[in-house]
């Protein structure tokens, strides 16, 4: 049987689709804005008179074979896939970075180097959203939370929204409550006659998300003590271990020195 023409013209586009080169988190272009206040960031910790400042990566470069200038300072954005390598890299050469990192997985096991942890939301040129710290060899501390770092950069994620926190009434239930009371194996009941539908309150000017409902004192009081069994049970306490304690020793006697 043959194939009708535009049909094959579909297939011919998907399959060369299947050759364009996907974006991933090396793809992750850092925005000139973004950047330069990075830049900035680092003049203020450090330094950087007669350094000069190295971007050794862009598509095709090795920043193995780059040619750093003695007493070059290292700021750029490297690919996430092989982040502690780099890292690891640029310690072992003793060449000083501040190099963008992947908040989730940027500490590197063993490596003597410092973690300014953000999280602060960075959209890249790509259009990718991706939770951006720093990890860098010019600071003394092994962690940094920088807010004034963290407000700098935040404002430059044309993504990022302002949302305002809202605390419903005691007597209003919402899905999102009562999903999380099933999955915290909570086993919580409203009668029909103890609860109405609602879907906008009179003194909030926006729909609540969801359709809701009113309780009755009496239900009121029973989800909130399924809120406090949900969070009582859902939570794991984890001990240190005799060894994890014989370590936090250790750093209490290294800041006794």
């Amino acid at each position: 049987m043959s194939i009708p023409k535009q049909t094959k013209l579909t297939d011919y586009d998907g399959f060369v689709e299947k050759f364009v080169p996907k974006k991933t988190t090396d793809d992750c272009y850092t925005p000139q804005a973004v950047y330069d206040e990075v830049l900035r960031f680092v003049g203020e910790i450090t330094d950087m008179t007669g350094r000069e400042i190295v971007r050794p990566f862009w598509p095709g470069g090795d920043y193995e074979r780059y040619d750093y200038p003695d007493n070059c300072i290292v700021v750029d954005n490297p690919p996430f896939s092989i982040y502690a390598k780099i890292v690891r890299f640029y310690l072992a050469h003793h060449i000083d970075f501040f190099l963008f990192a992947p908040s989730i997985t940027q500490t590197v096991n063993g490596a003597n180097c410092c973690y300014i942890i953000l999280g602060v939301n960075v959209t890249y040129e790509n259009g990718a959203v991706v939770p951006t710290s720093f990890t860098t060899s010019l600071c003394k501390e092994r962690v940094w939370c920088c807010p004034a770092l963290y407000k700098r950069l935040d404002r430059f994620n044309a993504l990022q929204k302002t949302v305002t926190k809202i605390k419903l009434p005691d007597n209003v239930v919402t899905p999102a409550t009562l999903m999380r009371l099933s999955k915290c194996g909570v086993d919580y009941k409203i009668g029909a006659e103890q609860s109405a539908y609602v879907s906008k309150l009179d003194n909030y000017n926006q729909a609540l998300f969801g359709r809701s409902f009113f309780l009755s004192d009496e239900a009121t009081k029973a989800k909130e003590q399924a809120e406090k069994d949900a969070t009582d049970g859902g939570e794991v306490v984890i001990e240190l271990s005799a060894r994890e304690k014989a370590i936090i020793e250790i750093l209490n006697k290294q800041c006794q020195r």
